[in-house]
């Protein structure tokens, strides 16, 4: 039972870790530690699985075992990369192009002198 315990709270601190730095843009370049620790978390919710913990420490093996397997994959399969040469926060934006609403190309620098909104999408994974 303590095991499949541990396992989860393990799981939900890193992951818990990892939602407070990305909501202050405050992410590591390298996610090692935080992958280690989802799939440490997995692996000892499996573990703790097959030493018959009754279900009281099954169901957050069972938690565990889903929310960091479901982590890791997550973060393993991402293509996002945190860049070299990434804009801080409070640093003028860089000229860019990309498409608008309609399909077309526009770059930032067509916009000078008028009042513009950007939104973006802030994923981490």
């Amino acid at each position: 039972m303590i095991l499949g315990v541990l396992a989860l709270l393990l799981v939900v601190g890193a992951a818990a870790l990892w939602f407070r730095r990305a909501k202050a843009v405050d992410l590591p370049s390298n996610r090692t530690g935080f992958v280690l620790a989802w799939a440490g978390g997995g692996l000892l919710g499996v573990v703790a699985l097959f030493q018959d913990p009754g279900w009281v420490g099954g169901i957050p093996a069972v938690l565990a075992a889903i929310a960091g397997t479901f982590l890791t994959v997550l973060v393993a399969i991402s293509a996002q990369q945190v860049a070299e040469d990434a804009v801080a926060v409070g640093e003028p934006l860089r000229d860019f192009s990309a498409p608008d609403e309609n399909g077309e190309r526009f770059s930032l620098s067509q916009t000078a002198g008028r009042p513009l909104l950007l939104k973006f999408f802030r994923g981490h994974w």
